[in-house]
């Protein structure tokens, strides 16, 4: 009898998110009454199908232990690599090597700094995406219009040409896949040394596309420190300013 598929989430969180600034990494920034992560790790846990959620950090990094601490569906692994990719290889890597997760199961890597995910788009992606041979993906069509550009001398940036947007869609997480399909396919990358900006792009790799789900405007990703104040805006939660 074949083994039923389960579901897991990952969330790699053990960048220092340069770009957002200030003396705390962005994952550890207060939203409201909680942190983002807690609150990206508390959004993939909202469909009871996932079982667990791994949280990738630093080998030095204790905060998220101590955020977790006495959540049974919460287990943070401290094998965090140089960069994002990096650290959802080893996490794979770990969670397959100490059977954690089958090789069949799903893994829904979800970004630390997407705390708007909602129940909705969570349930449609593990939905649709489980009766999809390459998994899933949530994304929102591009509606901006996107222009080319090049740099003059004097550096001003100078618009050449605009990108026809009708096939074009932004990328969100989760983003869910077997686990050993997904291991395998970034390990082959990384081996040749592919820039990978999400783990989709691995997977497209092998041949067989990823479905596109359709997310929601709230699954925002929190990349610079004013981004905080639009994410509590888009949840209506009450949120202090830090200077």
């Amino acid at each position: 009898m074949a083994r039923t598929a389960r579901f897991f989430g990952l969330v790699p969180a053990g960048g220092a998110g340069n770009r957002f600034g200030g003396n705390i990494p962005k994952q550890y920034a207060m939203l409201g009454a909680k942190t983002v992560l807690e609150r990206s790790v508390s959004a993939l846990l909202a469909d009871p199908r996932v079982e667990k959620v791994f949280v990738v950090v630093a080998r030095d990094d204790s905060a998220a232990q101590d955020l977790f601490a006495g959540h049974a569906n919460v287990k943070c692994l401290p094998v965090g690599g140089q960069e994002r990719v990096n650290s959802v290889l080893n996490g794979l890597n770990h969670l397959l090597a100490n059977f954690l997760v089958a090789e069949t199961d799903w893994v829904l890597v979800h970004d630390a700094a997407r705390p708007g995910l909602s129940a909705a788009a969570l349930k449609r992606l593990i939905d649709e995406g489980s009766e999809h041979i390459a998994g899933a993906l949530l994304a929102l069509p591009v509606a901006d219009t996107l222009k080319k550009t090049s740099v003059a001398e004097g550096g001003e940036v100078i618009a050449q040409t605009t990108v026809p947007r009708d096939q074009l869609w932004a990328a969100q997480t989760p983003q869910m896949f077997r686990a050993q399909a997904l291991a395998m396919a970034i390990s082959e990358c990384v081996y040749k040394g592919a820039k990978l900006t999400d783990d989709a792009s691995a997977i497209e790799t092998l041949g067989i596309g990823p479905l596109i789900v359709p997310g929601h405007i709230e699954n925002m990703k929190i990349t610079q420190a004013d981004d905080l104040q639009v994410v509590a805006r888009l949840l209506n939660l009450q949120q202090e300013d830090s200077e």
